[in-house]
């Protein structure tokens, strides 16, 4: 029992040597639980309590299109623009927006949406009337193809494209319901005119509205919705699933833990004095640094392209999708460069600032995991609280994540992806610069 005794003293007064390592024990896995809480906290409500921004382009102007505006305005569910900058969103204008990653879902209303579901109330109301009597409104034939053409985009989920188209069609059946009953009511108060004023059987217009009912579906038709990606018709769109999503967000995700074995090398030179004996050479130490990033950026960009071939040549043979890298899947190599420059630039970070691998295991591991829980490789971003989605911002997964989707979802090409590969080489800058800055004060301090 005293042997059990001494030992955890011993190891007491170890760990209390390290009192930044110690608080880091418990200070990480806090702030990662405050975090995942948070970011975790959007899936687990309904799609219906969030609010999505959404795009509209009016090409109709009628009363119709109004109705359906203000109603997706009321839903609580989004944040409608239908005019920027004092001007009405035109379609081109839309579609650049959603392929930019600005929006991620938007509706054109055709110019005579309103025409055509006012005629296609008339059409069911002249159908009534025939059996009662009442006037006729004029009309015409249907039309098959008046549609709200919903683009979304090809980064968006399933759940959240059906939830939109939900909504939207909720508002068009409403709003075919009340033209029809304006229809009605217009034809029925026309006729009272007419007559002697006596009040109609109530029981007939029940029985005459329920043979009605096949032509009341094709009124709710009268505007349909039709749900299209960016670029389909072109034939280069591609729906967001499983595959698109975790192959390249985990292997980001996996890159970035390269901060582990760059850390234990880093801590371990100086512990065992080679870091020193370097140091005291002139000029060595930065040949050494640059080595070491060139390194780890070449594992970091192997590591890239094997999990991109799992995704392409593996998963299929498990009954899964095979991995689309778009029409332009050579941009995939300079932002893998790019992703794993960074990576390796955050692993180095570390293992400069923090003295002691108590203090640099525990901040680096949970803090790639912090990372890229806010950069939409465990939830989209999308659908985060409005903080999250600023903080989002900070994240280097968040910005390699984007540059991927833009490639194999949005059929970008180079220069959709060039901010992205800048803001990763900005990161990778400072923290280059603040380890050099790091290293030469402790040069100092040694000497």
């Amino acid at each position: 029992m005293k042997k059990i005794l001494a030992t955890i003293i011993k190891e007491w007064t170890l760990a209390r040597r390290d009192v930044a390592g110690l608080m880091l024990l418990f200070l990480m896995p806090a702030v990662l639980i405050i975090v995942m809480a948070m970011v975790q906290d959007a899936p687990f409500k309904d799609y219906q309590e969030l609010k999505f921004d959404l795009l509209v382009a009016d090409n109709d102007n009628g009363s119709i299109a109004r109705s359906i505006i203000e109603g997706l305005k009321e839903s609580g569910s989004f944040r409608v623009t239908d005019s920027i900058d004092g001007e009405p969103v035109s379609e081109d204008q839309l579609k650049h927006l959603l392929q930019s990653g600005d929006f991620k879902v938007g509706i054109v209303i055709p110019k005579g949406a309103t025409a055509e579901m006012v005629n296609a109330a008339n059409l069911v109301a002249n159908s009534i009337s025939e059996q009662t009597g009442m006037g006729k409104m004029p009309s015409r034939e249907a039309r098959d193809s008046m549609y709200i053409r919903m683009y979304f985009d090809p980064v968006s989920k399933p759940t959240f494209r059906m939830s939109v188209n939900f909504a939207l069609d909720k508002l068009i059946t409403f709003s075919s319901s009340r033209v029809l009953v304006e229809r009605l009511s217009k034809m029925r108060a026309a006729t009272a005119t007419d007559t002697t004023g006596s009040a109609p059987d109530n029981t007939e217009p029940t029985v005459i509205a329920a043979e009605a009912r096949p032509d009341l579906t094709k009124t709710m038709q009268g505007l349909g919705i039709k749900e299209q990606m960016l670029g389909e018709a072109a034939g280069d769109s591609k729906y967001m699933n499983s595959v698109q999503h975790n192959v390249p967000a985990w292997a980001i995700f996996g890159m970035f833990f390269i901060v582990i074995p760059i850390c234990s090398h880093l801590i371990r030179e100086r512990e065992e004095g080679s870091s020193l004996r370097i140091e005291l050479i002139p000029g060595a130490r930065r040949y050494v640094a640059l080595g070491k990033i060139l390194f780890y950026t070449l594992v970091c960009a192997l590591q890239f392209v094997v999990m991109f071939c799992v995704g392409i040549f593996l998963l299929p043979l498990l009954g899964l999708p095979a991995l689309y890298l778009g029409q332009n899947a050579w941009v995939l190599l300079p932002v893998a460069v790019a992703i794993a420059v960074a990576a390796t630039s955050y692993g180095y970070f570390i293992g400069v600032v923090f003295r002691t691998a108590n203090q640099a295991m525990p901040f680096g591991a949970i803090s790639v995991v912090i990372l890229s829980a806010l950069g939409g490789i465990w939830v989209p971003v999308d659908i985060l609280s409005p903080l999250l989605q600023k903080a989002a911002m900070i994240s280097p997964l968040y910005w390699g994540l984007d540059a991927v989707n833009n490639i194999t979802l949005r059929s970008g090409g180079f220069m959709n992806v060039l901010p992205h590969i800048i803001v990763l080489s900005a990161f990778s800058t400072v923290l280059w610069v603040i380890s050099t800055y790091r290293n030469k004060r402790h040069t100092r301090s040694v000497n």
